[in-house]
């Protein structure tokens, strides 16, 4: 039921009470007002009837009855001092004898006691409720003059009066109703728009304000109403901003964060760990077991909700390759109840260099300990006596010894270099540089040492390929590694290309051969430092395993980058691309 609905039922509740307690006030007021004045005109009437009672004596009692009957136009009886009844108005003389007496009647006794007496009952005589007034007279023969008035009279003045003041009840009522409409409106309104104003801060609709002006106690209301409006808006602006703050922070973090209750449901997820987990779709409020089945995540879970501390653990996602260092610790709640909170940082990169470190260190070893191991054994020969007793081998020994220590020198050049290009402070001096010199000048470089293999050396530079920015030692260093490459794997006969065009912003190099090509499955690995194809034959070629790893670190460092298409057997395509300047 609306307020003012309840307010217009108090209204018109008020007003039946109001009115029945007013009806049943004044209708007994009236109704004794009535009796009282009908008494005192009976006393009127008795006391007149009295004086002519007393100057009357000779006349006898029934006639004198009959004669003020019908002058007062009430019931007259005339009662002896015994209390038998020496005359009645309405009976006749021979109904007299049937009267019982009247000495105990409460009017009579009363009138005999104090000098006057009234009551009212019921007349056995005449069958109706009477109202009587006595005085005493001083007669011969009578002691007591009685009046009597039938109240069917007073009850008809009593319904006429009922009458007027239903009327006037229903009249009142009928516009106690109408008032009550009115001011249910009027009051109900402004506490209306109160609690529409309340409904819409409820919902979050902000500038919602309700209007004074509508009397002293809904204007206090509405005061405070508006104060905690303003109070809710600002919160609300400020855990809006918190939550914007922190949607922000949680897309902008690298590391996947999952937040969790008491029952393992997914309270929430980050971009990062969505991503880290490949999950597609929504996962809040979903259980965690079903969200994401992988087996140490699961048993991570476990283990921190039933211990209650904080948890550490390395998860592997194999179909990504991803390795994630999972830090997980406990929430509270309300009420002492717990969640997790998990935070995952992906470390595959730290894991890849550690891996690539471990590795470093073993090919470095591998690839020191042949040269080292050969310097060794031949220079402990040599002082053995060995130059002494056969100066031609003495010779061939120390040959062999110089050899292995241009590889080692080689060997440290390159690593130096690598360890250069991959340093954070690694720059380069950048300049336009004109690449079509910067071929010419390497092919003139390599080409003495193609000649010895009998191997074409070509060079196509068109004079529209633009500048490109770039160091001019480095670039140089790319292209006599490839060509070095190139003419170490290439048949004797065969034939290197160099060919180089433009795509949009960007200059592209191409170095062909006709070589020995590349197997498919070393296509992937080949820029990895110490990685070779054929071990046996790139070290009896004289290389470290290095030179295509710093290739690529530099063409990287210059923006650009490198691939290679290759065919076992058909020879092998460098293509290194460029910007422009």
């Amino acid at each position: 039921m609306s307020f003012r609905w309840k307010l217009f039922l108090s209204y018109i509740s008020l007003s039946l009470l109001i009115a029945g307690g007013g009806f049943g006030y004044v209708n007994h007021l009236l109704e004794q007002r009535l009796l009282d004045e009908s008494r005192l005109n009976l006393q009127q009437q008795a006391k007149l009837a009295k004086l002519l009672v007393e100057q009357q004596k000779e006349l006898p009692p029934q006639k004198l009855a009959h004669k003020l009957g019908a002058a007062i136009k009430s019931r007259v009886t005339l009662i002896a001092a015994d209390g038998r009844v020496l005359g009645e108005s309405d009976l006749r003389d021979d109904q007299l004898s049937g009267i019982e007496n009247h000495l105990m009647r409460p009017e009579v006794q009363q009138a005999l006691k104090t000098g006057s007496g009234s009551a009212i009952r019921y007349s056995e005589t005449v069958r109706a409720t009477m109202l009587y007034v006595a005085l005493p007279v001083a007669s011969g023969q009578a002691a007591v003059l009685r009046l009597a008035l039938p109240l069917e009279s007073f009850d008809a003045a009593k319904e006429n009066l009922h009458g007027l003041l239903g009327g006037t009840l229903i009249a009142l009522l009928i516009i106690s109703l109408i008032l009550s409409v009115i001011f249910s409106k009027i009051t109900a309104r402004p506490l209306r728009e109160i609690a529409d104003a309340a409904a819409r801060i409820g919902i979050g609709e902000r500038g919602v304000r309700v209007p004074t002006g509508k009397g002293e106690e809904i204007d206090y209301l509405a005061r405070v109403l508006n104060e905690m409006a303003a109070r809710i808006e600002d919160q609300m602006h400020k855990l809006t901003s918190e939550q914007q703050r922190l949607a922000a922070i949680l897309r902008g973090m690298g590391e996947g964060v999952m937040v969790t209750d008491t029952q393992g449901a997914i309270i929430l997820v980050n971009p990062a760990f969505r991503k880290q987990f490949g999950l597609p779709g929504e996962v809040e409020g979903r259980p965690l077991v079903e969200v994401c089945r992988h087996p140490d995540l699961l048993q991570a879970f476990e283990e921190q909700r039933e211990s209650g501390d904080e948890v550490t653990c390395e998860i592997t996602i194999p179909a990504t390759n991803l390795v994630l260092m999972a830090h997980w610790v406990p929430l509270s709640g309300e009420h002492g109840k717990r969640g997790t909170v998990a935070v995952f940082h992906d470390i595959s990169d730290m894991k890849r260099i550690e891996t690539m470190r471990r590795d470093f260190v073993a090919n470095v070893s591998h690839e020191l300990r042949t040269p080292v191991a050969v310097i060794k054994g031949y220079a402990e020969t040599l002082l053995d006596g060995a130059l002494e007793d056969v100066p031609e081998r003495g010779r061939h020994f120390v040959s062999i010894i110089a050899g292995h220590a241009e590889r080692l020198t080689s060997l440290i050049n390159d690593i130096l270099t690598l360890s250069k290009l991959e340093a954070r402070d690694a720059a380069l001096a950048l300049h336009p540089l004109d690449l079509c010199g910067t071929i010419r000048k390497a092919q003139m470089l390599m080409e003495d040492h193609a000649r010895t293999k009998g191997i074409r050396l070509t060079a196509a530079c068109p004079e529209s390929i633009p500048k490109v920015l770039a160091d001019q030692g480095q670039l140089e260093q790319v292209l006599l590694n490839l060509l070095d490459n190139a003419i170490k794997y290439t048949p004797d006969g065969g034939d290197i290309a160099i060919r180089t065009r433009q795509e949009n912003k960007r200059v592209v190099i191409e170095v062909s051969d006709t070589g020995i090509g590349i197997p498919p499955k070393d296509l992937k690995r080949i820029f990895e430092r110490f990685y070779r194809v054929d071990e046996g034959r790139s070290r009896e070629q004289g290389g470290t395993g290095l030179g295509l790893a710093i290739v690529k670190h530099i063409v990287q460092l210059h923006g650009g980058e490198i691939a290679v298409t290759s065919e076992a057997g058909k020879g092998s395509t460098f293509t290194v691309t460029l910007p422009a300047a």
